[in-house]
């Protein structure tokens, strides 16, 4: 639950958040390769109790102001975000910036709202070129336009159109076969340049699900390191739905020690997909939350353990093996 807000010595209101007020800061609309339109992702959070979410669509806010203000007049802050593919060390990796609005007409701000929009205008490029590739092989996409709907044509929707279109069973495939029609889907900015311009602008960088292997190799504390000897990354994802308790130790351990911010997202697209949106505690991501403006009231010590959070992936069981009979010796 949300408390009394308090004020700064600036006189700026600090919303309180009471220690277990839910929280959930990366999550994704239909304004990018989600399902959950504005107003029925803010429907799903009022009615599940959470306090605080960020909507962090990728390489677009097209959503955030419209969520922000559903929010407001039902009770949920909605922090404005977005989630960056950027480029660092030979390989692609995702940045959440957290507290810039897509509105904010600061000249500090500038520059990062025009790499947003040059992000905007190179998927919508790689959107059109995908199409062309695909219908030129001979595979028709009649419900492309269905896809689209009334967004953007972002190079998603022509890679959910082949799967619905049954040229592909899943967007692996699809990705795929548009590589191999010499074309590409994706587009990033170098982490240190992203970095550089969002904090001119005044936000907070977090990295994106570090101990995601699907997307990469998960990131080491070797890598972190390399890492911050050059860009100033404020913080990383230490609880995420695809962690197991030990990921979540070693992602908080990682980030504590380090002086990080420790961030908490479910990356949830669509109901259900890949999950629904998951009520963190407030005091979990306490240190990512305060710089965002919020004041976090403590709660019993210690902030986090292992078995805390019920909806951490298990890991499997190992199967004990049968024991093996011992040879009957006669003598």
């Amino acid at each position: 639950m949300t408390s009394t807000a308090t004020t700064n010595g600036a006189g700026d209101v600090r919303p309180r958040l009471a220690h277990d007020a839910r929280v959930d800061l990366h999550l994704h609309t239909y304004a990018s390769d989600g399902f959950w339109s504005p107003s029925a992702l803010v429907d799903y959070l009022v009615e599940h109790g959470f306090a605080v979410a960020a909507v962090c669509d990728h390489d677009t806010q097209d959503s955030v102001l419209e969520a922000i203000d559903l929010g407001r007049r039902r009770g949920v802050k909605i922090v404005p975000g977005t989630e960056v593919t950027v480029r660092w060390n030979g390989r692609q990796w995702h940045l959440l910036v957290y507290g810039i609005r897509p509105d904010d007409a600061r000249p500090e701000a500038r520059a990062f709202l025009d790499l947003m929009a040059t992000h905007d205008r190179e998927f919508m490029s790689l959107a059109v070129d995908a199409r062309r590739r695909v219908e030129a092989s001979g595979r028709g996409l009649p419900s492309l336009a269905s896809q689209v709907g009334t967004q953007k044509m972002m190079p998603v929707h022509v890679l959910r159109s082949m799967i619905a279109d049954r040229h592909v069973p899943r967007l692996k495939e699809a990705a795929e076969l548009v590589v191999a029609l010499g074309g590409n889907f994706t587009y990033d900015t170098p982490l240190e340049e992203v970095v550089r311009v969002a904090h001119e602008a005044g936000g907070v960088c977090v990295l994106a699900h570090p101990g995601r292997a699907d997307l990469g190799p998960a990131l080491s504390a070797r890598t972190l390191d390399k890492l911050l000897r050059t860009i100033p990354l404020d913080g990383i994802e230490g609880h995420y739905r695809t962690y197991t308790d030990a990921l979540t130790a070693k992602y908080r351990e990682m980030a504590e020690s380090r002086g990080l911010l420790v961030g908490i997202g479910s990356d949830s697209h669509a109901p259900g997909h890949p999950v629904d949106p998951r009520p963190w505690r407030a005091g979990w991501g306490r240190s990512l939350l305060e710089r965002l403006g919020f004041e976090v009231e403590a709660g019993p010590e210690p902030v986090w353990t292992p078995g805390m959070d019920p909806l951490n992936v298990k890991p499997p069981k190992r199967k004990r093996k049968p024991p093996q009979e011992r040879p009957l010796v006669t003598v």
